[in-house]
């Protein structure tokens, strides 16, 4: 209290111009104070929880599809089973490719042999090759002999490098 009074006395002792410089001066170191205690801090929590919550629709939205392919899957039964073709095994990779939604990122598409492929996918998302290979497998019977997949810039993304056959 005694601190307070010393301080009040001491401004009134002021003379007018000095007391708007005081006065001033205090609102700016005030306001300041306020933006970096309370307001920065708020902000920037609001906006790492927007980017929490726009990862997590992502994550949602990957799961809603996943759950819509398993739908897909399981209503298709006994017509997943695989079917023997004489068709070459690149023009069924190609094919699939562009069903499955890959056909864009395929690089290189090359036979080994009427039972081979060598394929080159550039930035495809990881999720999506899987399951296109699966896709392969089940369908088709073309398994995967050799692959090398490195993880790309872009968020899920990935380049792969496979040798496919059917047995």
């Amino acid at each position: 209290m005694k601190l307070l009074d010393e301080g009040l006395s001491w401004y009134r002792g002021l003379q007018q111009r000095e007391r708007l410089l005081v006065l001033g001066a205090s609102l700016m170191i005030a306001f300041t104070l306020f933006f970096l205690i309370i307001w920065e801090p708020v902000h920037k929590n609001l906006e790492e929880q927007s980017q929490r919550y726009q990862a997590q629709l992502g994550v949602l939205q990957w799961m809603q599809n996943a759950a819509d392919e398993v739908r897909r899957l399981k209503a298709t039964g006994d017509r997943n089973r695989v079917t023997r073709s004489d068709q070459p095994v690149t023009l069924i990779v190609e094919n699939s490719a562009a069903t499955a939604g890959i056909k864009a990122y395929l690089s290189r598409l090359e036979s080994t042999s009427d039972k081979g492929a060598r394929v080159t996918i550039d930035a495809a998302s990881f999720d999506q090759l899987l399951l296109w290979l699966n896709t392969l497998q089940t369908r088709h019977g073309i398994t995967v002999r050799s692959a090398n997949i490195d993880r790309d810039d872009t968020p899920g993304g990935v380049n792969a490098r496979l040798t496919l056959n059917r047995e």
